[in-house]
């Protein structure tokens, strides 16, 4: 069993994506299922569809 997250969220240009991630080893790759301009928003989804528990952004917000 992989304890790697099924998805992802990583910068793309001035946006965030989030990816769902196929992995093969140690190398992901990912199709992109979410795009924000805001990384907040998009650490959200990621949290959300990986089904872990959002407590706010990373600064306390």
């Amino acid at each position: 069993m992989s304890h790697q997250p099924k998805y992802a969220y990583r910068p793309k240009g001035s946006h965030w994506a989030v990816y769902r991630m196929e992995y093969q080893g140690t190398v992901g790759i990912g199709t992109k299922v979410f795009d924000s301009p805001d990384r907040e928003e998009a650490r959200k989804e990621c949290y959300r569809l990986n089904g872990w528990n959002y407590k706010g952004d990373k600064n306390g917000r």
